[in-house]
Parts: structure tokens; C-alpha cells; sequence
């Protein structure tokens, strides 16, 4: 098994949802730690990339390229288990925010406090449903979402055997959206597989593949 490091850069707001709300004036929230720090669960992550995956064998199946061996590195329901494995995956230099942040709550607790990290890293953004006769907002269809800001990155931790590699750079590559909403303009991502900090596959190779 190999380390390597994937990136994730939100260029879109993203709503990587908890599936629940926040009391009574969030709908859908997003997933934080005890902190206040938004992080992407290895699970959510995972099944994006298998989604990506299978995206990529039905082009390389029409195009008469071999296909990626997704069972092998995925694994298979109540099967085999997969070769990739990875971590929850938490913002840039997670470590050392941990630690200014815990310093500055344990002496400002007014000031700085998990409710104001949320803050920082989050926004809420209402809609509504109409009504398609009369084009007004439909009686109680306010909704209110948290969702992670634009620009922030995410890194974590994957292990996988060396074989994979360039298989799985494709599949981070290709990945264009995360998260929920999808189709109403959130959840757009740029994901990198990253060895020694150094690119696998530039994006014009997966373009070359692509035509």
C-alpha cells in the first residue's frame, strides 16, 4: 500500500449535508467537528469517487478503452473489500488551526467560540418554491441551508496499492461536484491525487483520454 494525498479545492459553495437540521431555523445542515470546523466524512467521499468511476467506464466502454477495476479498488457490497482507503477529510493545515483555535477559545471564550467558526466558514442561503400558476412563493416553502463557502480546501489522507495509481487520479479528476444540490449550482470541486505533493495527472492528460 502507497500514501498519497488528495485535494480538494470548493469552487462553488458546497452542502455537504448532515442530514438533519439545526434547530428550528436551519433546514439542512452542514457537518462540522467539536470545534466548529467543517470536514467531508471518508464515506461521503468514497462514494463520489466510485460514482466518478463508473461515470469514466461508461466512456471508456464506448470509446474501447480497458475499464477501471472499480470492484478491486472500492470493493464490493457485502464482497470483497476495496483496496483504497482514506480518512475524513478536514481543511488545509487542520492541525494547526486545532491548535491557535483551541489557545484563543480557552482565553476568549466570548470571542471566539464554535457558533462564530461556523461563521467564518459557512453561509446560510434561503429558497423558496412557487407556486406555477401565480409565480408567488408557495405558503410555508421558506427552506434555509447551511452551506460551506467558496475557496476553501480540504486535504486527506488515501492509501491504495501502487498499481491504482494512475486509475484513481483520473477518477479524482473527474469529479466535478460533490455534495447535495448538485444541479442547483452547488457542490462544483477541482480534486487532485497528489504524490509527494506533486500532480499524477495533469488535467490536459485526462482530456487526451476523454477525446
Amino acid at each position: 500500500m502507497a500514501a498519497y494525498t488528495i485535494k480538494i479545492k470548493f469552487v462553488s459553495d458546497v452542502l455537504i449535508g448532515v442530514g438533519e437540521g439545526y434547530g428550528t431555523i436551519i433546514d439542512s445542515d452542514c457537518v462540522f467537528d467539536e470545534l466548529g470546523l467543517p470536514y467531508i466524512p471518508s464515506k461521503r467521499l468514497k462514494g463520489v469517487l466510485l460514482e466518478s468511476g463508473q461515470m469514466l467506464n461508461e466512456v471508456f466502454k464506448g470509446i474501447g478503452l480497458s475499464a477501471i477495476p472499480l470492484s478491486e479498488i472500492f470493493g464490493t457490497v457485502g464482497g470483497v473489500e476495496g483496496n483504497l482507503k482514506l480518512n475524513n477529510f478536514y481543511l488545509e493545515q487542520y492541525d494547526d488551526l486545532v491548535e491557535w483555535l483551541r489557545y484563543l477559545s480557552d482565553r476568549h471564550p466570548n470571542i471566539i467560540n464554535k457558533q462564530r467558526i461556523i461563521n467564518i466558514y459557512s453561509s446560510l442561503r434561503y429558497s423558496t418554491a412557487l407556486d406555477e400558476d401565480t409565480g408567488i412563493a408557495k405558503e410555508h416553502s421558506l427552506r434555509v441551508e447551511r452551506v460551506i463557502n467558496r475557496g476553501n480546501i480540504f486535504t486527506g489522507n488515501v492509501e491504495f496499492d501502487e498499481k491504482y495509481e494512475r486509475d484513481v487520479a483520473l477518477i479524482c479528476m473527474n469529479v466535478r461536484r460533490i455534495g447535495t444540490k448538485r444541479n442547483r449550482g452547488l457542490g462544483e470541486v477541482e480534486i487532485k491525487l497528489l504524490k509527494d505533493g506533486n500532480e499524477i495527472v495533469k488535467p490536459e492528460e485526462l482530456s487526451e483520454v476523454l477525446k
